[in-house]
């Protein structure tokens, strides 16, 4: 799974970002984000930045946490200590 990911030193955890379409896609890499970045052009990006520091804080060591933003609705949800494996839904 390609996703679009933060390194940060050892002590904190790892953050991923989705970007789900209105049709359910989902975008992982920054390839494919910059491709579409005006549809998410309601995210604002200390909002973004800020969330992932403190979402890092949260996420326990080989565990993973998702800040995933929903085009549909303009909704962003969060899922902290998930497996590596997880997917989020496709609509919220």
């Amino acid at each position: 799974m390609h996703s679009v990911e933060t390194s940060v030193p050892s002590e904190r955890g790892f953050v991923s970002t989705v970007h789900v379409l209105k049709g359910g896609e989902m975008i992982y890499s920054l390839q494919e984000f910059l491709k579409i970045e005006t549809r998410f052009s309601w995210v604002d990006k200390k909002f973004l930045i800020n969330k992932i520091l403190e979402l890092q804080k949260k996420t326990d060591d080989r565990r993973r946490s998702f800040l995933v933003f929903y085009e549909d609705g303009n909704q962003v949800r969060e899922y902290i200590n998930m497996d590596h494996s997880f997917t989020p839904l496709p609509y919220c």
